[in-house]
């Protein structure tokens, strides 16, 4: 039994239809996958949200290659000694295979905080191995507040992340190392 002239036409442009439906929402959810975060989170300034009265904390995490997945993460205790510069204290660290260390609250590894070659606040692991960069840190900052982070590695090699960093506020380490910004560029 043939199918008449007119109702092959229908089934054509009704396929034509749907093809055309499917590439117009192909297209719109990679434009939208493009633009992530969407412009009005990214145009917004970067403010503390507010937080209850927990200690100075640092968790950050680092992402591979292409922002799939993390793949390394480290808990700070963070003290903020008045005078003195801050002390980043590893409470924990967990990578993507499962694997992780906590560390004993008597006996955390200190990571000591300098600035590096550009001015930019940095931790670097007891053993030199491990440096984190903190873009954008304010260590005079109270509540929460989300920064940029790079981490410099041999193991991990580098990798960008994020720092959610908590109640540093009321510190008074608006300068800690008593260096203005000219000067960290030369240190």
């Amino acid at each position: 039994m043939k199918t008449p002239t007119c109702g092959r036409s229908v089934i054509l442009v009704s396929a034509g239809i749907a093809v055309a439906v499917l590439v117009v929402t192909l297209v719109v959810h990679s434009v939208r996958l493009l633009s992530w975060p969407p412009p009005e989170v990214a145009a917004s300034p970067q403010e503390a949200l507010p937080a209850k009265n927990f200690s100075p904390s640092l968790y950050c995490v680092f992402y591979d290659y292409l922002h799939e997945g993390i793949v390394v993460g480290f808990d700070f205790a963070v003290a903020l000694p008045k005078g003195a510069p801050p002390r980043f204290d590893e409470r924990a660290e967990a990578t993507r295979d499962g694997t992780h260390r906590m560390f004993d609250a008597d006996n955390l590894p200190t990571w000591p905080y300098a600035y590096d070659d550009d001015g930019t606040p940095t931790i670097t692991s007891p053993d030199g191995a491990t440096r984190i960069v903190l873009y954008g840190l304010k260590l005079d900052t109270g509540g929460v507040l989300f920064i940029e982070a790079g981490l410099r590695s041999n193991d991990y090699r580098n990798l960008d992340g994020q720092c959610r960093q908590a109640n540093f506020g009321g510190s008074g380490h608006k300068d800690v190392l008593g260096l203005t910004p000219n000067d960290r560029a030369h240190k």
